[in-house]
């Protein structure tokens, strides 16, 4: 094995265990780097959230780095950073699937084609806020998935609940993903990533290249290229936008030709991306004239008023611009009130997280959600601070009430709510909630998620987004945190 190839395997390995080790211990305060390092390297993700959102979000511009370090050395990411790829190969190299097995072949060059189209087409659709990079972003899907796998082992060793809706569906995705390498190596990373694709598109201008002086033209390293980078055509050269930097070539080349160095930078010199005018426009035009159609309508429409979100979190077209359902929120959630939407929304409002106070409540004193949200469709707050906004008001149902419906003592809820918000009245001994405080109540879900353990039957308390995003009338120094 060459010192370059063995340096990118312990590379996989070092970055994956940080990744995991980011998800295990979000919302830690002495944990030591940032949460959300990995979506900070991602300029994808940070160009899609300010097209779609129009708003400039600092920490996302460390992604720059990435883009620089790209130039310099190429498409180095994809094979020695990003968690998706490492599992990509990991799950290859225990299939045990020999490489003949998934040769390259002209079909799949041609397809290697399309992750470009698709990068042109969440480009386009999210300057008209049609965002879907939760579904491509491979930093956003292994968040997903090693969420799901982490969180319920640190929960089980903590002996807590944990609980979350349509976790299956990440699960399934991810697994998808993995078996499309059964067509050929690393599928997704040539086909469909649109990650890979911009990395692809700026490799071209690197600085450092693969270069064979003394080529004599053998197969080898065109069989053992696991992205297809390798060309025959005309003598061996390298499509750089497909190379990944995996040094495959150099470990397996008989005649130890091939060198990796900072070389003359001609553009010419590599195969070009054949993509037509025609289809460019098709790509582009097919996301505005779906984001022109879908956009204006999808969050309105089918709105429910029962969907509560995070605190600080903006207006609704503006809060799914933001997201990217990377489900950090939810995994830090201690109490597991955060749950993924499903298609109560649409399409638009797919995986985006809401309070489920049936669940769980918003837990006083806790802050987490705002610490690991990496693109700020989760506004930054402190456990205090999140009481000045509302996230929507509770309701009492007096039917339902016990003291009212069953003439026994309750009133579990009044002195539960932080803020006060529940007026009553003491009579017989009993206290009996008369109504809900509109200033006070900034819809925590405490009380509906307490009355739900009590009563049999419904809840006698309500939370709604009703008054979602105005400023509450609640003294904060008053606040009690514990």
């Amino acid at each position: 094995m060459s010192k370059l190839k063995r340096t990118r395997l312990w590379s996989q390995i070092f970055f994956f265990f940080l990744f995991c080790t980011g998800i295990l211990l979000a919302g830690h305060e002495k944990y030591p780097l940032p949460f959300d390092l990995f979506f900070f390297l991602d300029p994808l993700a940070a160009i899609i959230t300010i097209a779609a959102s129009g708003i400039i979000i600092s920490g996302l511009l460390i992604s720059i780095i990435t883009i620089l370090l790209t130039i310099v050395f190429g498409r180095f990411f994809c094979s020695w950073i990003c968690p998706l790829g490492s599992l990509i190969d990991f799950a290859e190299f225990i299939s045990k699937s020999s490489p003949d097995s998934r040769t390259d072949t002209p079909s799949i060059q041609k397809l290697s084609r399309i992750k470009f189209g698709i990068l042109i087409f969440v480009l386009a659709g999210s300057v008209f806020s049609f965002q879907f990079i939760y579904l491509l972003d491979p930093i956003v899907i292994m968040t997903r998935f090693m969420g799901m796998i982490i969180s319920p082992l640190k929960s089980s060793f903590l002996q807590k609940d944990f609980f979350i809706e349509h976790s299956i569906h990440f699960i399934l995705f991810t697994a998808a993903v993995l078996g499309l390498s059964l067509f050929a190596r690393r599928f997704w990373c040539r086909v469909i990533c649109p990650l890979g694709a911009l990395f692809g598109l700026l490799s071209r201008f690197s600085i450092f290249k693969l270069e064979n002086e003394k080529c004599v033209s053998c197969p080898s390293c065109v069989s053992l290229c696991r992205t297809g980078a390798m060309s025959d055509q005309g003598g061996i050269k390298v499509r750089e936008e497909e190379c990944i930097r995996c040094f495959d070539c150099i470990d397996g080349c008989s005649t130890d030709i091939w060198r990796f160095k900072a070389v003359k930078n001609n553009v010419q010199d590599t195969p070009q991306i054949h993509m037509s005018r025609r289809k460019f426009l098709a790509w582009g035009g097919s996301a505005v004239i779906g984001s022109t159609m879908l956009t204006p309508f999808a969050p309105r429409l089918n709105a429910s008023k029962d969907i509560i979100r995070p605190p600080f979190a903006p207006d609704e077209e503006k809060f799914l611009d933001l997201c990217i359902r990377c489900q950090a929120c939810v995994n830090t959630c201690p109490t597991n009130a955060l749950q993924p939407l499903f298609m109560e929304l649409g399409l638009y409002g797919l995986w985006s997280p809401r309070i489920k106070p049936l669940i769980g409540p918003c837990k006083t004193g806790c802050a987490k959600c705002s610490e690991v949200c990496p693109t700020g469709a989760i506004g930054v707050f402190s456990a205090r601070t999140k009481y000045t906004i509302k996230m929507g008001t509770a309701s009492l149902l007096k039917g339902l009430c016990i003291p009212y419906n069953e003439g026994k003592k309750c009133g579990k809820c009044i002195p539960e709510c932080p803020t006060g918000a529940i007026e009553y009245i003491n009579e017989n001994g009993m206290d009996k909630p008369l109504k809900i405080d509109y200033l006070l109540c900034t819809g925590c879900g405490i009380c509906e998620n307490l009355c739900n353990q009590m009563t049999l039957g419904p809840p006698a308390l309500i939370t709604t987004d009703k008054g979602r995003n105005q400023p509450s009338g609640v003294d904060i120094s008053k606040i009690r945190l514990t």
